[in-house]
């Protein structure tokens, strides 16, 4: 599917704005075609369901035609109109529709518009020798193919609505205009396949719209509302999950060859330079980095929710790392600076939580031991806290300073969802869909965790790899080391 670039979105004070939301609004759920509208040419939709295309077709063009003598001052063939007619014109139509069609075919209906609902409609059009359940498959089955508003079988229905329009005088077209009304009086004979159909297709979607205006129509939300609620009730749920597969790619290969070189680094450390501030600092963030993978792996997170948490740690902790290098060319000491930082941040949570006399003793956070960490290698009340971010400039910037914007824009913004909570992480991770058309194909929360989310693993190796390369460009990992782990991502 192609996307719009993000170039062609206008962008102010922070938000980007769609294409098509600067030209026109978008529709409400009532004047939607799914949601809105479909429901009052539902019968339209039955007998094009029912019937061979040119066939129904044929048929409803003498249906809408006779509806029009019958209530000439009709501008739209929409159920609740027709159900607002008189008692006597109701009668009417329903005998004239009866001489075009079967009754089987809007029997489906009268299992929403019931006798105590819509008697004269029930009354001519239900048919018990026909299943509940027979009602139900044809009411299901034409929703599903009249949903979507792009669709072949929706234009059919918006096409039937537009020539009820034109007969009834709403629709007019100037004579330089005849070519179009050639085009739209030819579309019952055409084929879909036809390449004329390209043209007119979307002619008559647009058409159809301009007939929302409230000069036109008023919307009826009550016949909306009892169209929803009674097929919702017919069925149950179809719920589906998008399979992914749990691939490990042999990671537990990758994550001993990983601890080797990691073992490696250690033992550099500590045997050449145990006082070295900024070796403690770059392997204590890529050991942070590999105890956050080690979990994913130990405990098989790879499809989960806290798998992309992970991502985004590697992935923060990588550019942090590529930030600090160059930031040293100017700040000698930065990588103390990053650690009075870092334990700036733990102090501002201890204060706080004097502030807070009736804390949990049970709370996972260990304020005794955190308030050890601050005084371990000064006095507190040496210890100042910065709220702003670390050298004053946020990931994404820091991203595009070292040349890893492809990391921050793909990966980073993504998994960030999840950590935050945004909607469209809770989409993906926690709701399941529903494939009942009846249902508006809405969602269900996902309390059984049955869907799974797509492996993070190799993209956790390939910002791993990105990590280990750096070291060694630092360090010199041997090759017999290096050698497996750099070519288990390819």
């Amino acid at each position: 599917m192609d996307h719009t670039p993000l170039s062609q979105h206008k962008f102010h004070k922070g938000k980007f704005t769609a294409p098509l939301n600067e030209l026109v609004t978008e529709l409400g759920d009532t004047t939607s075609w799914s949601y809105g509208r479909l429901p009052e040419y539902f019968w339209i939709a039955l007998i094009l369901n029912t019937y061979e295309r040119k066939e129904g077709l044929q048929r409803l063009g003498v249906i809408v035609k006779k509806l029009h003598e019958i209530a000439p001052d009709l501008c739209l063939p929409r159920l609740s109109d027709i159900f607002s007619l008189s008692k006597e014109q109701q009668i009417l139509f329903y005998q004239e529709i009866l001489k075009v069609i079967s009754k089987d075919t809007l029997s489906p209906l009268t299992l929403i518009y019931t006798y105590s609902i819509q008697p004269i409609f029930a009354e001519t059009f239900v048919n018990v020798k026909i299943s509940i359940e027979d009602r139900i498959e044809t009411i299901i089955s034409t929703l599903q193919k009249a949903t979507n508003h792009q669709s072949d079988f929706s234009t059919d229905i918006r096409f039937i609505v537009l020539y009820h329009v034109y007969s009834s005088g709403h629709l007019h077209f100037q004579k330089e205009q005849k070519n179009l009304l050639d085009e739209l009086t030819s579309y019952p004979q055409l084929e879909h396949g036809n390449p004329k159909m390209r043209k007119i297709r979307p002619f008559i979607r647009v058409t159809e719209l301009s007939f929302l205006n409230p000069e036109f129509v008023e919307i009826n939300e009550q016949n909306i509302t009892l169209f929803w609620e009674e097929i919702s009730k017919m069925t149950d749920c179809e719920l589906y999950v998008i399979p992914y597969e749990d691939d490990t790619q042999n990671i537990n290969l990758y994550m001993e060859r990983l601890y080797e070189i990691y073992g490696y680094l250690t033992d550099l450390f500590v045997r050449v330079s145990p006082l070295d501030n900024k070796m403690l600092v770059i392997l204590g963030i890529a050991t942070y980095s590999y105890k956050r993978l080690k979990e994913i792996t130990d405990y098989k997170l790879q499809n989960t929710i806290v798998g992309r948490s992970s991502v985004r740690v590697l992935i923060e902790n990588y550019i942090m790392l590529k930030y600090l290098l160059n930031l040293e060319t100017t700040h000698p000491d930065v990588w103390k600076e990053f650690q009075e930082y870092g334990i700036g941040q733990y102090k501002l949570i201890v204060v706080k939580e004097s502030s807070y006399p009736n804390i949990r003793q049970d709370s996972h956070v260990s304020y005794t031991y955190m308030g050890e960490l601050i005084n371990e290698f000064k006095i507190e009340e040496f210890r100042d806290m910065d709220t702003k971010y670390f050298d004053k400039i946020p990931i994404r910037e820091k991203a595009s300073k070292v040349d890893e914007k492809e990391l921050y824009d793909l990966y980073y913004d993504y998994d960030s969802a999840f950590e935050h909570g945004l909607w469209g992480a809770i989409r993906e991770s926690s709701l399941l869909k529903c494939n009942n058309p009846a249902h508006r194909y809405h969602c269900v929360p996902d309390i059984n965790d049955e869907q799974k989310l797509k492996n993070v693993l190799p993209d956790c190796v390939m910002v791993m790899n990105k990590t280990v390369k750096l070291l060694d460009e630092l360090y010199g990992i041997p090759n017999s080391l290096i050698k497996g782990v750099l070519d288990f991502e390819g």
